[in-house]
């Protein structure tokens, strides 16, 4: 028998026992992300479920979805080349990845703007459609977030001679994390002028315009950012949000009101007011987004955004040492800061614990990819988190 041949016959039965729903299979031998994206390309479009890769750091997440990105469109090509419709032309084609916060949870550094713009737009877009792969670190899939009840009110979708009041979409587009700018020239801002805005989503290539006729929404116009021309009119057009949270004044006010109550030891007294004083005119403060689950709890995890789903895990034993590392640092920190007079939240309030991580996983069909194959699976179980 052919490599090409022993290769097909044991895709087919990796298939069908995702297709059965084996709890756990395993998969080794695979010793780069190339070779591990051609085998899950072949096997999302066989299955096809959503698949859920959980890689050891943000670079490896980005390196799958390259090579992911690579294959999809080779086999698009392939089937395009046959002159019949292709197979995954029906099926979800997105590839979307949820990077992890690289600050430190408790440095007072906020995350950075890309960073969470990515995360917004990844978990809106799960909303909406489940895609073909969701790729993520292993942080990601431990950091809490809101539900995604709450996640999908953050987008808005507006349609001509439709009722929505200017002053409404203002407040919300300040609330998702949109910059006013006067002209706007990138994503992720708006302008007002009288009853228009102007507002550039993440989701757009272009800008546009919506005119308001007193509450209604009179015309939406694509235009060239850099020329402001015209280029065309549009019924509807869909406004993702920039970050995965909401945040207005008063929910810094609150914040302020809360965390007075919440940290009453006289050692903090300092840091609580650096902070406080910035809140209390309702404005942020660096690193926010962090101390915000006082006033909006944050109560879900990418486990609560994807249904029917398969989970790809790299390399199990690299990704159990680095949680076991990141479970002991964080603790470490919170107490370092803690004794140091710094504010900051419990890390069960940012992340799942160990035994919710473990109960969820277990709750799930996975695919454990391995580049030594069988001894390494032994030792997984003998080494377990």
């Amino acid at each position: 028998m052919n490599l090409a041949v022993e290769t097909s016959t044991e895709l087919k039965r990796l298939a069908d026992e995702i297709k059965r729903g084996t709890r756990v299979i395993s998969l080794g031998g695979l010793t780069s992300i190339a070779s591990k994206c051609f085998i899950l390309s072949h096997l999302q479009r066989e299955t096809p479920k959503t698949f859920v890769i959980v890689t050891d750091s943000n670079k490896d997440a980005e390196n799958f979805e390259c090579d992911l990105e690579f294959f999809n469109a080779k086999a698009q090509r392939r089937e395009d080349a046959k002159g019949k419709q292709s197979e995954i032309s029906n099926l979800k084609s997105e590839i979307l990845t949820l990077p992890s916060f690289e600050s430190d949870v408790y440095a007072n550094i906020s995350p950075h703007a890309e960073t969470l713009e990515t995360r917004a737009l990844s978990l809106w877009h799960l909303t909406q459609n489940q895609p073909n792969f969701f790729i993520l670190s292993a942080k990601s899939l431990i950091t809490k977030t809101i539900a995604p009840s709450e996640i999908k009110k953050l987008g808005t979708n507006l349609k001509r001679d439709t009722d929505f009041a200017p002053e409404d979409l203002i407040e919300k587009l300040v609330a998702i994390g949109y910059v006013r700018e006067e002209p706007i020239k990138s994503v992720g801002e708006f302008s007002v002028r009288g009853g228009i805005i102007d507002v550039w989503s993440p989701t757009a290539e272009n800008p546009v315009r919506i005119e308001f006729f007193g509450d209604t929404v009179d015309s939406i116009r694509e235009f060239d950012a850099e020329t402001q021309l015209s280029i065309g009119q549009l019924q509807e057009i869909a406004i993702a949000p920039m970050r995965e949270f909401t945040a207005v004044s008063q929910d810094f006010n609150d914040w302020s009101f809360f965390a007075r109550e919440r940290f009453t030891d006289e050692k903090v007294s300092r840091a609580l007011k650096d902070r406080t004083q910035f809140a209390d005119e309702g404005e942020s403060f660096s690193g926010w987004e962090f101390l915000f689950p006082i006033v909006q709890p944050r109560r879900a995890s990418l486990f609560d955004f994807v249904k029917d789903a398969v989970f790809v895990i790299d390399e199990p034993t690299t990704i159990e040492q680095s949680l076991g590392s990141f479970y002991e640092s964080i603790e470490t920190r919170y107490a370092e800061i803690t004794e140091s007079g710094e504010i900051g939240l419990e890390p069960h309030e940012l992340f799942l614990s160990v035994e919710d991580l473990r109960e969820k996983i277990e709750q799930n069909q996975r695919l454990e990819l391995r580049a030594l194959g069988r001894t390494a699976a032994q030792t997984d179980e003998e080494f377990a988190l």
